[in-house]
């Protein structure tokens, strides 16, 4: 049996300057961290012809709305063009597809590095990366930014710049007072439903595409929350922390018009009211997980007091080592 496994990441700050045609004109930036909750993917060589199943990947993946080909078919036919072709497929995830925290590029990282360990095929982090990121885009016809697959292949809490000529990192998890206090301080709290993550993006990506320059405006500005980000981590500054996470998600929902609705922000709301310092939606809006910041010494009340409104409030910690075989 083989078992490779993927954490989910959560962004602090910079989403969306990672996708294209932004990517290419100015460059991206991002402060991510990978989380202790991910996707596995087992391979059990039994001889028979090829199984796939899944708790709920198979079934909750968004695909290309012009392409209505199942995911189940798209697998199997990677599987077979990299010579699996018997045996079972099990994958299970903390998180469906759709939730924000980069849950189908987790699960495609994993897959990708599954089948490069099947085949006595070594590959380093970035090359995975990059793959992965070519076989969720290409292959499954995802619109995604580069730092899902970056940040689940290469694990931890980090700073990233993306241009045309490739991707540049900083681990901030070196920075161990401010880590260890930041993680201590994050709950993720359930809206109840997921989303098509293309739909949402792709109002950016048009009016991008068009050279429309309030967005790309907007967009140089998230650029600027996580490099403001990345310096309250060196200046261990939580309070500046905590306002440009507050600052970036006012930026992101001027974004698009689905990008927030009156769920999400009776959830923030609720949190901010409550004690928290900073309080967003993850991934490209409309549904998910929202990241909620507070004190310490607020967060068993805080948790408390958002269960009321959902039934999935959790803590979390960071994961180190990115995408691995476990087995």
């Amino acid at each position: 049996m083989y078992i490779s496994y993927s954490p989910l990441r959560i962004t602090f700050g910079g989403g969306g300057t990672d996708v294209e045609p932004f990517l290419s004109k100015y460059g991206g930036a991002v402060v991510n961290a990978t989380i202790d909750r991910g996707v596995s993917v087992r391979y059990i060589e039994d001889g028979y012809q090829l199984e796939l199943s899944s708790r709920d990947f198979v079934r909750s993946y968004i695909v290309n709305m012009h392409r209505p080909v199942s995911v189940t078919k798209m697998m199997a036919d990677f599987l077979s063009d990299s010579g699996i072709r018997t045996g079972r497929v099990i994958m299970s995830g903390d998180a469906p597809p759709g939730s924000g925290l980069g849950s189908s590029s987790a699960a495609v990282s994993a897959l990708m590095n599954l089948v490069n360990t099947v085949i006595g095929r070594n590959v380093d982090r970035e090359t995975l990366a990059e793959e992965s990121y070519r076989l969720e885009r290409d292959h499954f016809h995802v619109l995604l930014g580069k730092q899902d697959p970056y940040a689940i292949a290469f694990g931890g809490f980090k700073y990233m710049e993306f241009d045309r000529d490739g991707m540049k990192k900083e681990d901030l998890g070196r920075y161990d007072d401010f880590a260890n206090e930041l993680e201590r301080r994050i709950l993720l709290v359930y809206t109840g439903k997921t989303r098509q993550s293309s739909e949402v993006l792709m109002e950016q990506v048009k009016a991008s595409e068009m050279g429309d320059e309030e967005t790309d405006r907007k967009l140089l500005e998230m650029k600027d929350v996580a490099r403001k980000l990345r310096d309250s981590v060196v200046n261990n500054d939580m309070e500046e922390f905590a306002h440009q996470i507050n600052r970036g998600w006012e930026i992101k929902k001027s974004l698009g018009s689905r990008i927030t609705n009156d769920r999400i922000d009776r959830i923030i709301g609720m949190a901010l009211s409550g004690g928290a310092d900073a309080a967003r939606l993850m991934g490209g809006g409309s549904q998910g997980f929202v990241l909620v910041m507070c004190r310490p010494e607020n967060l068993n009340s805080l948790q408390k007091r958002l269960m009321r409104i959902s039934n999935f409030v959790v803590r979390t910690s960071f994961d180190k080592s990115g995408t691995r075989m476990i087995r």
